[in-house]
């Protein structure tokens, strides 16, 4: 039996549901293979080693859970043990875990500081490396490297000061009259703003510098919104059936209320209703994206089809998609005939199997 370091939690803005994601990995968890190690990381960066019936406080909603930092504080190992293993030092006692799942959205988890600092260590964990991590994390990254391989995006400028939204007035004219003004590195759509009107672009851009250095201001692509989740390594990624989000007219588009808070937010359409070209055309060009920025493991395409064109526009890529009920990575990849608990189990395979291609199973 393997033991599975389960890190959760966080110092980004998408700590609850991280939380939400790690509970419901857990539950999904087969207790026949793994042996699951729950740390919770704090918003101040300070690691827990969490009973994994109560890590949490607080009902399973994301305006109402909370960390338990009453837990014991752990500390990783820099070093491996004897046998290749991760060592937590909790209070002098060390605890040996196999393999790594970081169920943490954001910075510090999910754009490749954490991974770096496994690789240093020298132990497998789920999900896409350092270098893909942060490109995938960076939307205005990501955008350059997809024009460069001739994956389409939606026109942009990154702007990283008040002064330079001033100085770029052309460039973001030039975008249209429906912009997106985004915090280049989040998700879970924190910080984002549909902008209709010229004087609505200021405020909204000094909102998202709330939450970045860096801000992404794009064209809004009229259209559907399509995702599409990846799983496998790198050199033989598979695409699930696509799905799709409906979010409610009122609110106008996929926003972190309409996702976590408000019961009819949206629509999530689980496989998503498209004709067999429009799904394989969707699938492959996931599968480029995933293979073209890098990933491995895991991976979750978001995706405009544009009305009337048809063209398929990359929004983001995903590295650490979430894992609560309503999140569409399990949920597509359960219409595509694989249970939760196949799924947590395939992705821990494919830790090891990146580390150790010649022995990919457990």
């Amino acid at each position: 039996m393997k033991t599975v370091l389960i890190l959760c939690g966080g110092k980004s803005e998408e700590h609850e549901i991280s939380l939400i994601s790690a509970h419901y990995v857990l539950e999904a968890l087969d207790r026949n293979l793994f042996k699951p190690v729950v740390v919770g990381i704090s918003r101040k960066g300070k690691w827990y080693l969490e009973d994994e019936k109560a890590f949490f406080k607080g009902p399973v909603r994301a305006d109402k859970i909370s960390l338990n930092e009453d837990a014991p504080s752990v500390q990783l190992s820099p070093f491996t043990s004897d046998s290749g293993r991760g060592l937590l030092d909790v209070r002098g006692k060390k605890i040996e875990f196999d393999v790594v799942f970081p169920i943490l959205h954001g910075p510090f988890g999910e754009d490749g500081t954490l991974q770096g600092l496994f690789d240093i260590v020298g132990v497998p964990y789920v999900g896409p490396n350092c270098g893909s991590s942060w490109i995938c994390m960076d939307k205005g990254l990501t955008k350059v490297v997809c024009k460069y391989w001739g994956i389409r995006v939606a026109d942009f400028v990154c702007i990283s000061s008040m002064a330079e939204l001033e100085q770029r007035t052309e460039e973001i004219a030039a975008l249209g009259s429906t912009l997106f003004v985004k915090p280049a590195r989040l998700g879970s759509s924190v910080g984002i703003t549909k902008v209709k009107r010229p004087d609505e672009l200021k405020p909204a851009v000094a909102s998202a510098f709330k939450h970045d250095s860096k801000v992404l201001i794009e064209r809004a692509i009229v259209g559907r919104e399509i995702e599409c989740a990846v799983l496998g390594l790198n050199r033989s990624p598979r695409a699930a059936l696509p799905g799709e989000i409906v979010p409610n007219k009122t609110i106008g588009f996929y926003s972190y209320e309409a996702k976590y808070l408000l019961p009819d937010g949206a629509e999530l359409f689980a496989p998503a209703q498209l004709n067999s070209s429009t799904t394989k055309a969707v699938q492959q060009f996931a599968l480029n994206a995933f293979q073209r920025l890098e990933c491995d493991g895991m991976a979750r395409m978001d995706l405009f089809l544009e009305h009337p064109s048809g063209l398929l526009y990359l929004n983001e890529a995903n590295t650490i998609p979430g894992f609560t009920p309503i999140s569409m990575y399990p949920k597509l990849w359960l219409a595509s005939g694989l249970t939760y608990t196949q799924l947590i189990t395939e992705l821990l395979n494919l830790a090891f199997a990146r580390v150790n291609p010649s022995n990919p199973s457990l």
